[in-house]
């Protein structure tokens, strides 16, 4: 078998085998991000519980503290009705005491949702739960951006999954038959050493420790445009960092160099079965 690692013929398997696991990471890096993106748009719900105005500041802050203990509950803040009131006459510009003769506003509680519970569901049986507490007037939150996100959340992720999953198709014949082609023109060796007695294990093991390193540059090279990518991205967008999780990274990461590996030498060990079956009349026909 050729040594030459740098031939046309080998240069070429190297070039797609890379080129296909860029486009299988880039889809990974899609998946990942996707989750990633819609965990921190979970994290920053938020439920604004607006209390009665014959509750005194004192029960406001009891409930607060309760409520910081639930486990759909991130983080809890109690505002006085005096801190609403200075922040609308920051906004407004002008002061509702002078024109009413008292603040109108009530005490509130914003709590920040634990993700888990950030959904439509949950938060319309959280609402109902706090509607029933005494003391809670009302209880405001965003339905409809969480039925987008929930909408969008899971339709990008299916159409994303069937991507991945047609692109995995379509990487595994692309490979298949790069490989295949360049066990192709060492048919004739594969049937010289099969007839002076070489074993099937013996013919194979130089071909599967060659697309095994085939497959692992390739995923190496791989991973090297893939992280340039997302470096020369990140000096434009810093903010592409914070949705990009690094235990993410280093699954899409990982998983390029498995299937890398995994895919080439599967069909390293096809192709030479393959021709190891053949007559040596029919590798003449092929």
């Amino acid at each position: 078998m050729s040594k030459r690692i740098f031939s046309i013929q080998t240069l070429s398997v190297y070039v797609s085998t890379t080129l296909v696991l860029v486009l299988l990471g880039m889809m990974g890096l899609l998946l990942v991000t996707s989750k990633s993106l819609s965990e921190h748009v979970r994290k920053n719900v938020t439920v604004t519980v607006i209390m009665d105005n014959e509750r005194s500041g004192s029960d406001a802050a009891s409930l607060c503290k309760q409520l910081e203990r639930r486990d759909y509950t991130a983080a809890a803040r109690h505002i006085t009705k005096e801190e609403i009131l200075e922040e609308q006459k920051a906004e407004l510009g002008t002061d509702p005491v002078i024109f009413l003769g008292y603040n109108p506003y009530n005490d509130a509680i914003e709590l920040s949702m634990n993700p888990a519970y950030a959904n439509s569901d949950s938060l319309a049986a959280i609402e109902k739960r706090l509607l029933a507490t005494r003391g809670v007037k009302e209880v405001y939150y965003n339905r409809d951006l969480m039925d987008a996100i929930n909408n969008n959340i899971n339709k990008i992720g299916a159409i994303l999954l069937v991507l991945m999953a047609l692109l995995t198709i379509i990487s595994w014949s692309l490979i298949g038959n790069m490989v295949r082609l360049s066990i192709y023109s060492k048919r004739f060796l594969l049937h010289t050493m099969k007839l002076v007695g070489a074993g099937w294990g013996f013919i194979r093991r130089p071909f599967l420790i060659h697309n095994l390193r085939v497959g692992l540059i390739s995923a190496i090279f791989a991973n090297t445009i893939l992280c340039g990518a997302i470096y020369a991205v990140a000096q434009k967008e810093p903010a592409i960092l914070t949705i990009l999780p690094t235990e993410g990274l280093i699954a899409v990461g990982t998983g390029i160099i498995l299937f890398g590996i995994i895919i080439t030498v599967l069909c390293a060990y096809r192709s030479v079965n393959r021709f190891l079956r053949m007559r040596s009349n029919d590798l003449y026909f092929i």
